[in-house]
């Protein structure tokens, strides 16, 4: 959710506008991931709006499938926690090529690579990509829940998906991750105008392009030809002001999900107060 332009200039990220009392665009995100059966969420963000969104969003979120089982005897043993984690931008990529797009991308890629350390059984090969500055209903995805994990899936509206620019969820695994990172370099302007000789840089305005980069921009190479589309009937921008003001206005009785509770994880060796 890192490397959005929008006008509103609040004093918290954009991420944190409210979409009903209490009920805030990232958490809407989140759940969108639980509802699409994420094993792990990871959310992208900067160092400095990590406790913020840390306090209100929780490190796990329970499995919405698996909250509540009317017909079961032991309801409580078949939850199914889904873990939240917490990546920050690499300093290395700022103002170089920390797009909005290349958030997801840098996400998926830290995932897989800190799992794949733990055990090749734990890597993940294949994501489920979800934007915060875009409202759908988050249980749209408990409808095709199978078939993201079947094969590739992305969201659509009006004919339109995220290489159309809108905010719409899609999967990708990781040779599509490895591409699109492949292609952060390649397609994006340096330092320099000849690297090899290195006698002009670009102007200020001229380097690093890839960071100016929009969805569009970013997956127009993605090739989706294998993608089944799932069609929403409803979708509101909330990139900017007036589309977030319509949005409001058109939403007025949007109410939290009771399952949206912070959930914290006792650290190691340390027991819970009384």
């Amino acid at each position: 959710m890192s490397g959005l332009k929008s006008d509103f200039n609040m004093p918290w990220h954009e991420s944190l506008m409210p979409i009903a009392p209490n009920y805030l665009a990232v958490e809407r995100s989140v759940l969108e991931c639980a509802y699409a059966g994420c094993n792990t969420i990871w959310i992208v963000c900067s160092d400095d709006v990590t406790p913020l969104i840390r306090y209100q969003v929780g490190e796990a979120i329970q499995d919405p499938v698996y909250n509540y089982r009317h017909f079961e005897h032991n309801k409580k043993d078949l939850k199914r926690p889904i873990r939240i984690y917490y990546v920050p931008i690499n300093i290395r990529d700022i103002n170089k090529r920390d797009n909005l797009a290349w958030s997801a991308i840098h996400g998926a890629k830290t995932a897989n690579k800190i799992l794949r350390k733990i055990s090749s059984h734990l890597s993940p090969d294949k994501f489920w990509i979800s934007w915060p500055y875009g409202y759908y209903k988050p249980d749209v995805m408990r409808a095709s829940r199978k078939n993201i994990s079947n094969s590739n899936v992305a969201i659509c509206y009006n004919n339109q998906t995220v290489k159309n620019n809108m905010y719409l969820g899609l999967t990708l695994d990781m040779r599509q991750v490895e591409k699109l990172i492949d292609e952060s370099r390649t397609r994006s302007t340096g330092l320099w105008i000849n690297p090899e000789t290195r006698e002009k840089k670009h102007s200020v305005d001229e380097r690093y392009c890839y960071k100016n980069f929009d969805l569009q921009e970013v997956f127009e190479t993605l090739d989706c030809s294998n993608y089944s589309e799932f069609s929403i009937d409803s979708y509101y921008n909330l990139d900017n002001w007036l589309d977030y003001c319509k949005f409001i206005s058109h939403n007025p009785l949007i109410k939290k999900p009771k399952i949206l509770k912070s959930i914290e994880w006792n650290e190691l060796g340390y027991d819970e107060e009384d």
